[in-house]
C-alpha cells in the first residue's frame, strides 16, 4: 500500500463493542443548574442508532459525580479485546473543560485519561469516541452573511501528506471527541425534540454512517447544525441565535462503522 494511502480500522472482531451513555436530566439545587427537559429524547435516539450499528448499550440516568467516575473506571478496566471501538456519550450540563454530573462537576480530562492505551491497553489502537452533548461556556453563536464566492465557490481537492510508518503509537492516540458546541459557546436543546446536536447526528448517522468515513459524517453534522437558528425562546435575545459543533481527532485510521456480519 502506498504511504499516502490511510488505512481503516478493524471493524469485524466478535463484538462491536460498549456504547455507554450517561443522561443527566435532574441535578441538585446546590449546582444551580436547571432541569434538561428533552434529553431522554437525545438517550432514547442515541440508544436506537447505537443498537442498530451493533454495540452493546447501557444507559445510566441521573449520576452524581462520584457515580460517574465509577462507571467510567468499570468501563475502562473491562476487557476490551474482543471489541471493535468503544463510545461514551454524556448528556448534561457542562463547561469549559467540564462536564457536570447531578451534584458537581468532573473534569473531562479526567474522563478520557483512563482510556489511554498505557491505562486501557485492551483498547490501544482502537477508536475511542466521545461525545459531549453539553454547553462549554454561555456565548451565544451568531449569524454572519457569507460572500458570494463562498455560498457559490467549487470544492478544493484535498492534498494528502505522505507519512513515515512508525512500530509504536502513543498511549493518547486513537481518539475523537465529538462536541454539541464550540469551545465557550451555549448548546440549544429543543424540550420536545431533543437537543439540536443529537437531533442531526442521529439523523445523519441513520443515513450515512455505513457508506462514509466517521469524520465526513461528523462533517455532515456540523453543517446541518450550523444551518439552524433559535426560531422561538423565552428570551428575546436569542431569537435567531446559532450553534456550532465541533470535533477533535487524534485517529490514525479512517474509521467506517461497517454492519456486523449476522
Amino acid at each position: 500500500m502506498a504511504s499516502s494511502e490511510v488505512e481503516c480500522y478493524q471493524m469485524d472482531r466478535e463484538s462491536r463493542g460498549l456504547a455507554l451513555i450517561i443522561n443527566n436530566e435532574n441535578f441538585h439545587h446546590a449546582t444551580r443548574m436547571n432541569k434538561r427537559s428533552g434529553t431522554d429524547v437525545d438517550a432514547r435516539n442515541l440508544s436506537r442508532i447505537f443498537k442498530k450499528l451493533g454495540f452493546d448499550v447501557q444507559v445510566y440516568k441521573d449520576l452524581s459525580c462520584i457515580s460517574m467516575l465509577e462507571v467510567i473506571n468499570e468501563v475502562s478496566t473491562m476487557d476490551h479485546t474482543g471489541n471493535d471501538c468503544c463510545f461514551v456519550a454524556f448528556l448534561s450540563h457542562g463547561d469549559d473543560g467540564c462536564v457536570y454530573g447531578t451534584d458537581g462537576i468532573v473534569q473531562i480530562k479526567k474522563i478520557v485519561d483512563q482510556f489511554r492505551g498505557d491505562v486501557c491497553p485492551s483498547l490501544a489502537g482502537k477508536p475511542k469516541i466521545f461525545l459531549f452533548q453539553a454547553c462549554r461556556g454561555t456565548l451565544h453563536e451568531t449569524s454572519v452573511q457569507l460572500s458570494v464566492d463562498v455560498v457559490d465557490g467549487e470544492d478544493q481537492p484535498c492534498v494528502e501528506v505522505d507519512a513515515a510508518p512508525v512500530p509504536t503509537l502513543p498511549s493518547g492516540s486513537d481518539y475523537l471527541f465529538c462536541y454539541s458546541v464550540a469551545e465557550g459557546y451555549y448548546s440549544h436543546r429543543d424540550t420536545l425534540y431533543g437537543s439540536w446536536f443529537i437531533q442531526d447526528f442521529t439523523d445523519v448517522m441513520e443515513q450515512l454512517v455505513l457508506n462514509k468515513d466517521f469524520i465526513d459524517v461528523l462533517t455532515v453534522v456540523n453543517r446541518k447544525v450550523s444551518a439552524r437558528r433559535v426560531e422561538r425562546s423565552y428570551s428575546q435575545q436569542a431569537l435567531g441565535k446559532k450553534q456550532m459543533p465541533c470535533y477533535l481527532s487524534m485517529l490514525t485510521k479512517k474509521l467506517y462503522l461497517t454492519p456486523k456480519k449476522k
